[in-house]
């Protein structure tokens, strides 16, 4: 056993564990914290999910437009050195956070650092996944991509857990421990990460450049179509947590088991899961990813309760591990060369949009069918089944040479 993962460790570049080290210390900083701020707008603030979902989507402007100028500058800069300097900064934001929750400056102070975290943390995402690429071949990206989320999952199984016991003492610590962490994943970046060389776009930037989409059909349908996954995606965070601990009335220790328990699937089971299923065609994997997600959170509001929610939760996560590398390998198939970067950044733009605005769209619905559960989750769930039919259709227009794992 020892010998097959010595192996299997061993025909990847060692950069790539080192991005996916620092990956999982900045997924575990971010998850001890981050799945906790809705609750503390609902509960301490008084906020109403509506109002909660419409902070989230103003975020997505934020967080949204800095992916794409992330990825258009990681193009023409060093990549390790905006992963180093977003890293430290974000650590900075989750300090500051602290601070505010301690003093108890109400809303507006603990908005606004959140939203600088979020630009620093848009940047994060597709400088990273554009060093991905730069690292490994494209025969390797999908496995690569399936470590990466392996490693930042890891960090999603052991964040929540940690959270969920703290957040019973104070909000404001959690985001101590978070600022200490992410400091520790700049300084893994910083100090052991080194940048292979890539191709440099000479021209200077323009933020016309954000607008390429225009140019590549395929882009522009896989674009809108992870667009409208990731707002059912993004219930994990908000509308799930204030849905089940302040309506369903679950503990936060039990939403933190159910936090830690998606993680955990990840690491145990995205490496092998990718490896069965990349003989298919990249959207196939996508379309299944999306028609599981759409039962999963269906799920969520037909049968209530914790025991139920760690079945929805594995069914939720199996989606999530089928159809994330494939949706990350598609996109750099798609990029020219010395384009990697402006396409991850595109396509962190609407995944960041779907985060963002995902909060938003479940908010507004559980508002409104709070009392009728079933009829508010299949009605969040109608989009992840309209994109998986989307994906299905995609696989007949999309060339073989971008669909299919490079042999």
């Amino acid at each position: 056993m020892f010998a097959a993962i010595k192996k299997y460790v061993s025909q990847f570049n060692k950069n790539l564990w080192i991005l996916s080290g620092g990956w999982f210390v900045s997924a575990l900083g971010f998850a001890i914290s981050i799945p906790f701020i809705a609750i503390y707008f609902h509960k301490e603030l008084g906020l109403t999910m509506t109002q909660i979902g419409l902070f989230f989507g103003a975020m997505a402007i934020v967080r949204s437009t800095f992916q794409v100028v992330g990825g258009e500058v990681s193009d023409r800069l060093e990549r390790q050195r905006l992963l180093f300097f977003a890293q430290l900064f974000r650590s900075g934001a989750f300090l500051l956070l602290a601070l505010t929750i301690f003093e108890k400056w109400g809303f507006w102070p603990v908005a606004i650092v959140l939203l600088i975290n979020s630009i620093f943390g848009g940047i994060f995402q597709p400088v990273a996944n554009a060093m991905v690429s730069d690292i490994l071949p494209a025969k390797k990206r999908l496995d690569g991509y399936a470590i990466t989320r392996t490693t930042g999952n890891l960090g999603w199984a052991v964040g929540p857990a940690i959270g969920g016991f703290f957040a019973g003492y104070s909000y404001g610590l959690l985001f101590v421990i978070s600022s200490i962490i992410t400091f520790m994943s700049a300084m893994i970046i910083g100090i052991f990460l080194k940048a292979p060389k890539t191709i440099r776009v000479p021209e200077r930037f323009k933020f016309s450049d954000i607008i390429a989409i225009k140019d590549d059909p395929y882009l522009a349908r896989h674009s809108i179509l992870i667009f409208l996954l990731y707002l059912v995606v993004a219930q994990l965070i908000a509308p799930f947590s204030v849905y089940s601990v302040d309506m369903v009335k679950i503990s936060e220790h039990q939403l933190g088991f159910l936090y830690a328990l998606n993680g955990l699937l990840v690491v145990l089971l995205q490496i092998p899961v990718t490896k069965i299923l990349s003989r298919y065609k990249l959207t196939i994997q996508l379309a299944l990813g999306a028609l599981i997600y759409a039962v999963g959170y269906s799920m969520v509001g037909i049968f209530v309760g914790f025991h139920y929610f760690i079945l929805a939760i594995i069914i939720v996560t199996s989606g999530e591990i089928i159809m994330s590398p494939p949706s990350l390998t598609l996109t750099s198939h798609l990029a020219p060369k010395g384009r990697i970067g402006r396409y991850m950044g595109i396509f962190g733009f609407f995944v960041a949009s779907g985060w963002s605005f995902g909060p938003l769209y479940g908010g507004v619905i559980l508002d409104h069918f709070g009392n009728a559960p079933a009829i508010a989750w299949i009605l969040i769930s109608s989009l992840a089944l309209l994109s998986g039919i989307g994906y299905l259709f995609f696989t007949r227009m999309l060339p073989d040479k971008y669909n299919i794992k490079e042999k």
